[in-house]
């Protein structure tokens, strides 16, 4: 080959053969689109680069991996991971996306990397429209690096020669992908969504989210010679919520007015609406939830394993409701769309698979129970309603829970299969649903105001068949026959609640797009009012999984990232055998970059079937460990504690987890990496003969255990056909 500068010769190591190889892997991986006027420039740099540097040029990302943040690159290497999601938020806070990759033939001398930005819709299936400024642009090689004080920082990287160092892309998503004066955006809404009017790409038309089309190139003299690419779904927070927000304004308070002048009462305001309850308390909800998933994103916390799944959920569980319930209310109260909405939401091709879905029958359904209890002879009054208003109330709500669930599994189906977090995610999302229940309520449910106290905490926290307040304290006879056979509100609402998203996650794990272990998705020990009123010390320990308080004073900021002690997790190490044959100064080096995850009552650890590339130690707390059978019941086969060794297979074989393994009231734990155990196995392989002998000894300790639970389950299922057969009445 002949570059610029005359005859180029392949590197001293590269056989010819080798050289072509690894010359069509550049073609492949970074020129595909160079076309063929322009590969023998290709040719020409790759060649040269592979000269100068007797390595191949290389780009490739490192994926998303769930429970996995850029930034833990820092202080646990190899443990990091790219982004899939990034939020645009209110004010000045503009946290960085990132995207991490690497260059497994280092960066030479004279090349640089370069960034090219897409947007491809909400689902990423419009054509791609290039980011203004963003068509070629310099990218800074830049890495997460420990600072002082214990937080990360990113710096520049002057030399890029270690082939697994993990460099950042860093994407600014409110102040590069919204549209500025500097920029000529003018018609770039309509580019991607039909309907979209105006320059910004993140409104109703475009489902307030982009997929974002990300790619990376490595050029020699201004040609690609490497390269990869990826998505980012990319989401507008400061509009979610707004629709939920949108019927309050414009549907809840209008129908509030028109109820009362047809009755000939004042207005007593949309708070005294049945619908008015669960829109509030839905929305703050979500509100939770929704700074949950911030955090997580940003960097500031650890709450799901993948914000991601959850934000799709969400956005596309307010569009369907909010649709359905604009389609239902057309005809009594006209469109709640505007003209550009009604067009985006009746031709986008983004809007498709949201139309297919559309329940506006059952909307109407709900729509019928709006009627307003308003005061009438010999029934109590509660301030400008009757008190029967609760009762509507709760009617309301409950239908309303009923649709916007069915709604929830049209919303999963679009967001994507879940095998590995939604069962964790579930649980947050109901626990924020009480807390929410727990925060809204005396403005939900004003009517309770005008009680007497021992009257307000009975309706509120009055359990079916239990009257020991009723014993002690005189009510009044319309509120003890409203609550007394059936729960109060808080009760009703959590037990109603969980019911309902035990109902969706059966329902989507039957579809095979969630998975849980365990009889129940939610069971009742992850309940916050089942500990209030059960077990008030499980109120901190659950608290504290979700990143609050210990109590339910839910106001005060969220508490510091916990990090434990390196001296703690090396002092537990070396006391393993897995790990007391490596020298201190090894021990020493894995606690240092071991990550440290604390998990809450019930939370999974690792899930059967799914991939792994870590193991795990126990710190604190009792894991337990259960088996799928084929019939599909989880048998729980070992529990173990402090010390324990988990998912050692996994990272040693490739194979697949053999097991489930979660918490039973809650753990630490610290996970080890190949990045950081590969060394060690490689500088001492005696130590993989004591690996097998463990695991060998683990899954004959696991299989004894499954033919004792095989041989109990016999004789059980004998002893029921005995009695069948011989002493059946």
């Amino acid at each position: 080959m002949h570059g610029s500068g005359g005859p180029i010769a392949p590197a001293v190591d590269a056989p010819p053969t080798a050289l072509l190889a690894r010359l069509q892997e550049v073609i492949c991986a970074g020129a595909e689109d160079a076309g063929a006027a322009g590969m023998a420039d290709v040719l020409r740099a790759a060649a040269a680069a592979l000269e100068r540097t007797g390595n191949p040029v290389g780009c490739r990302i490192v994926p998303f991996r769930p429970g996995h943040r850029p930034a833990h690159e820092a202080a646990h290497p190899g443990l990091g991971s790219s982004e899939e999601v990034a939020v645009i938020v209110d004010g000045d806070h503009d946290d960085p996306a990132c995207v991490l990759y690497a260059l497994p033939g280092g960066l030479p001398p004279g090349a640089d990397i370069h960034a090219a930005l897409w947007f491809t819709g909400p689902d990423g299936g419009m054509t791609p429209v290039p980011v203004p400024g963003w068509e070629r642009r310099p990218v800074e090689a830049r890495s997460f690096a420990p600072a002082g004080d214990g937080s990360v920082r990113l710096s520049a990287v002057e030399r890029v020669d270690d082939p697994e160092q993990r460099l950042v892309f860093v994407l600014h998503p409110a102040r590069e992908l919204l549209p500025r004066s500097d920029r000529p955006w003018s018609d770039f809404g309509a580019r991607l969504c039909a309907g979209a009017t105006g320059a910004d790409p993140f409104t109703f038309g475009h489902r307030f989210s982009q997929q974002l089309r990300i790619e990376l190139r490595v050029t020699w003299e201004g040609v690609p010679v490497a390269g990869a690419e990826t998505s980012l779904l990319v989401c507008d927070l400061r509009r979610c919520g707004s629709l939920y927000a949108r019927l309050l304004d414009r549907l809840v308070g209008p129908d509030t007015e028109r109820q009362a002048a047809t009755a000939g009462v004042p207005d007593p305001g949309p708070a005294y609406h049945p619908w008015f309850p669960v829109l509030v308390i839905g929305a703050d909800k979500a509100a939770l939830y929704t700074r949950a998933l911030v955090q997580d994103i940003t960097g500031s916390g650890q709450h799901l394993s993948d914000p991601g799944w959850l934000m799709r959920v969400g956005l596309n569980l307010e569009f369907l409701t909010f649709l359905g319930i604009c389609e239902a209310v057309a005809g009594d109260v006209g469109d709640l769309l505007t003209e550009a909405e009604r067009a985006a939401f009746a031709d986008a091709d983004c809007f498709a698979d949201i139309r297919s879905r559309v329940d506006a029958d059952a909307w109407r359904d709900v729509w019928e129970l709006r009627q307003i209890a308003f005061p009438r002879r010999g029934v109590p009054r509660t301030g400008p309603v009757a008190v029967t208003n609760l009762l509507a109330k709760k009617r309301a709500t409950l239908r309303f829970l009923e649709v916007h669930h069915a709604d929830l599994r049209h919303a999963i189906e679009l967001a994507g299969r879940n095998h590995h977090n939604a069962q964790e995610t579930w649980q947050r999302v109901f626990r924020d649903a009480e807390r929410a229940v727990l925060r809204r309520t005396p403005g939900a449910f004003p009517e309770l105001g005008f009680l007497s106290e021992p009257a307000r905490d009975f309706v509120l926290w009055h359990r079916r068949g239990r009257f020991e307040l009723g014993r002690t304290v005189r009510l009044p006879g319309a509120v003890s026959a409203l609550f007394a056979d059936q729960d109060g509100l808080f009760g009703s609402a959590s037990s109603q609640y969980r019911a309902s998203m035990n109902e969706v996650a059966d329902w989507a794990k039957r579809h095979g797009l969630m998975d849980h272990t365990g009889v129940e998705c939610v069971p009742r020990q992850v309940s916050l009012l089942e500990a209030r009123v059960n077990q008030p010390d499980r109120v901190a320990t659950l608290q504290r999984r979700d990143g609050y308080g210990p109590d339910l004073e839910l106001d005060a900021e969220l508490p510091a990232a916990f990090r434990r002690p390196a001296a703690e997790i090396e002092g537990l190490l070396g006391e393993l055998p897995l790990f007391a044959v490596l020298p201190a100064e090894e021990v020493a080096a894995l606690a240092r970059t071991a990550r440290p995850l604390t998990l809450g009552p019930t939370e999974r650890l690792v899930v059967q079937g799914q991939e792994g590339g870590s193991l795990f130690v126990v710190a604190e707390g009792d894991v337990e460990v259960l088996l799928r059978r084929e019939d599909g019941e989880d048998v729980t086969v070992d529990t173990m504690g402090k010390g324990a060794v988990i998912g050692e297979m996994s990272l040693l074989t490739g194979q697949r987890r053999s097991a489930t393994v979660r918490a039973i009231e809650g753990a630490v734990v610290y996970e080890i990496g190949a990045r950081q155990y590969g060394p060690c196995l490689r500088r001492h392989p005696e130590l993989v003969a004591d690996l097998a002998a463990i695991m060998r000894a683990r899954l004959q300790e696991r299989r004894e255990l499954l033919d004792s639970y095989d041989a109990a389950s016999e004789a059980v299922d004998l002893i029921g056909r005995i009695r069948s057969v011989f002493l059946a009445p």
